[in-house]
């Protein structure tokens, strides 16, 4: 299953080792569940712990369980 947001992944990458980002999708792009993921092996990420925020706590819940059985 390939999501939109997969695409950016090289320049989201490529973007951290420089500055801040603010990624901005359409909803089921796999900003929750596939970025994420992709930061987890991100250098600047190694051994950091990650807080995502959720504007919904349901969301955030099933977005945290379904990232635990990808990883």
């Amino acid at each position: 299953m390939s999501l939109p947001v997969e695409e950016i992944l090289p320049s989201l990458n490529s973007s951290l080792h420089k500055r801040d980002v603010i990624l901005v999708a359409p909803p089921g792009a796999g900003k929750s569940t596939c970025v994420p993921l992709a930061l987890l092996e991100h250098s600047a990420f190694v051994k950091q712990k990650m807080i995502m925020l959720q504007p919904r706590r349901i969301a955030a819940l099933e977005n945290a369980q379904y990232c635990a059985q990808q990883f």
